[in-house]
């Protein structure tokens, strides 16, 4: 559909919605004062932080800071996208969808995509059926059997076994119900013969196991080898509606048990996954025997839930543990990692010591800065000089990266004393690995080297003032100008604060209505998290007696932070451009006087 019938259909939708009556379909909301509460649908809680504003069309928990307007809701509510969030809001409000004509070229895609996900059902039956209700599967049930894996399990999770004939699935089950090869090619069914002339089963001889969507439909599948050939596990290949890279296997069945504990449980394998949920912890997920990638990540960071690794305790699974935390480092989750004293994996552990030691290991999984920091004592003898700076050299790009000020600090006190070594030693040496490296990255730029402050947190008066601009700006669009007069986003500390703040200024220069464009989906809106802390914005309280002194206080307070910030950077960047003999270090020094004067002017 065109921009401008969708843009009319979004608009007609949060105009005729009510908030309060569609979250009440989910949440039990009693009204206090002029907002409604509730115990929030997306963590566990007892006293009600979840609080529906109708007249502003937000919500907000003030538990674990999720909000945004009803399309957010319903997209986290039910884990749909927004496209689908506005058709489901659609049905509830018997409105209409807009209809759009699609070219032939769609029609047969969305043809093909159908087909796909209807041989996919096939097959998974088939396999089903062959593992338990023929000859073929016994090797199988009896394998399964003795990794203690049950009928009501095998039953409820549709794992299955490939026969071990080339064609069984291909030729026999599929050409009796006028499948065609070339959809089986299509599903990663089938595989092409050398010789060009049909097609041959590319799982045989493998328990299988069906890998589904969130939503429950089978995409693809895994399957295990019962013998010691080669490769041990196979997957489906990429298709139309499987990319291993954003699947998790066991989303569809833990993502509820996710959603209400706020932890997942993220283990390498199908048996793994299987076994820890057949004894009871039902938020585990396994990134199907490969590297885990951030698409996953995502998948799982949306639900607000704390990331516990638990993968393989031999070297090839501490150093996918590492891989994995590598990929999710940056974006913003909870890490922990479990640590197995004994066995290689999850499932062999649990088997042998049972579920209640399984969960002592959860609740002593170790944050990720801990971790790193045991591995890197582990990795070197440190009684020694050389051992001491080899650990050190390894833990100093971590700690450079970490974004806890506090947690960095404790460690640094830790690793000191663990060490033997002065803490400003160690702080000096962090100093010089974050001054390389943006040596490195802009020298050939030709760019000023500006090293960021080691521990850099707004403070929370820096944080308030930021939230109040934003606010007076919302409910006084006049504003917009003078501020953007006063105040660069640049200056603005908090992330999600200067992505809401340039948000604001894009939305104004093009004449948007603000609260409205700031949950539409697309390019231009703001991110979840960003939208989260509008909505919190949105519901402060705003009591003032003068606007313009307030609105300059807090331009004030945020460029000063901004300054005093900067000025601590090119003093701290003189400082040790000086101690490694560069001249430039006679710039940075100026610049720092520079900044100290434009402070030293908005005190006065």
């Amino acid at each position: 559909m065109k921009d401008a019938v969708f843009d009319d259909f979004i608009d007609r939708l949060r105009s005729e919605s009510d908030i309060v009556s569609i979250i009440s379909d989910y949440v039990s909301l009693k009204k206090k004062g002029k907002n409604y509460w509730g115990c929030c649908p997306f963590h566990s809680e007892k006293t009600p932080s979840f609080s529906v504003t109708p007249d502003k069309g937000f919500f907000y928990c003030f538990g674990c800071q999720t909000g945004g307007n009803v399309f957010n809701f319903l997209m986290k509510v039910e884990n749909i996208t927004f496209f689908e969030a506005a058709k489901l809001l659609a049905k509830k409000l018997n409105v209409p969808l807009p209809e759009k004509e699609k070219t032939p070229r769609e029609l047969a895609k969305e043809q093909e995509i159908a087909k796909i996900y209807h041989v996919n059902e096939l097959a998974r039956d088939f396999f089903h059926a062959c593992l338990t209700k023929t000859n073929y599967g016994k090797p199988a049930r009896e394998y399964l059997a003795n990794r203690g894996i049950a009928d009501e399990i095998i039953d409820f999770l549709k794992l299955g076994f490939a026969p071990p004939s080339w064609d069984k699935l291909s030729a026999t089950f599929m050409e009796q119900r006028g499948i065609a090869p070339d959809i089986l090619l299509k599903a990663g069914l089938a595989a092409p013969r050398n010789s060009g002339d049909g097609v041959y089963d590319r799982f045989r001889n493998r328990i299988m196991f069906p890998i589904n969507d969130v939503r429950g439909r089978t995409i693809g599948f895994g399957g295990r080898v019962l013998d010691n050939s080669q490769p041990k596990y196979l997957n489906s290949p990429e298709t139309e509606i499987f990319n291993k890279r954003h699947v998790l296997y066991g989303f569809d069945i833990a993502y509820q048990h996710i959603r209400n504990l706020r932890q997942v449980v993220i283990v390498e394998g199908y048996m793994d996954a299987i076994t820890l949920y057949t004894q009871g912890i039902r938020n585990v997920v396994a990134s199907l025997g490969t590297a885990f990638t951030p698409d996953q990540a995502r998948n799982l960071i949306k639900l607000n839930a704390e990331l516990l690794f638990s993968y393989d305790s031999d070297a090839a699974g501490q150093n996918a543990t590492v891989r994995a935390l590598d990929t999710v480092r940056t974006l913003g989750a909870t890490i922990k990692v479990i640590t197995i004293p004994d066995g290689k994996d999850p499932d062999e552990f649990v088997r042998k010591h049972g579920s209640q030691s399984f969960q002592g290991l959860l609740e002593s999984a170790k944050p990720l800065l801990d971790y790193q920091l045991d591995q890197a004592l582990k990795s070197d003898d440190y009684s020694t000089v050389q051992g001491k700076i080899a650990v050190v050299g390894k833990l100093a790009p971590i700690l450079a990266e970490a974004d806890n000020a506090v947690a960095v600090n404790a460690h640094i006190t830790r690793l000191s004393q663990v060490l033997a070594v002065d803490e400003s030693a160690l702080r000096t040496e962090i100093t010089k690995y974050i001054v390389q490296t943006k040596k490195d990255k802009n020298v050939k730029m030709g760019k000023t080297i500006n090293i960021a402050l080691l521990y850099k947190q707004p403070a929370p008066a820096v944080i308030q003032a930021e939230r109040q601009l934003i606010r007076l700006m919302c409910d006084d669009l006049s504003l917009v100008p003078y501020v953007l007069t006063n105040l660069s986003p640049q200056e603005i500390q908090g992330t999600l604060q200067q992505e809401i703040i340039n948000f604001i200024f894009n939305a104004y220069n093009m004449e948007k209505n603000i609260s409205q464009a700031a949950f539409n989906a697309g390019v231009n809106s703001l991110s979840e998290k960003a939208s989260s802390e509008f909505s919190h914005i949105m519901l402060m309280e705003n009591e003032f007696d003068d606007e313009v002194k307030l609105i300059d206080d807090c331009i004030k307070t945020i460029r000063l932070a901004h300054l005093t910030a900067l000025y601590e950077q090119h003093r701290l960047m003189a400082d040790e451009l000086e101690r490694m003999g560069d001249s430039n270090f006679l710039q940075e020094l100026a610049e720092s006087q520079r900044i100290k004067h434009e402070i030293s002017k908005l005190h006065h």
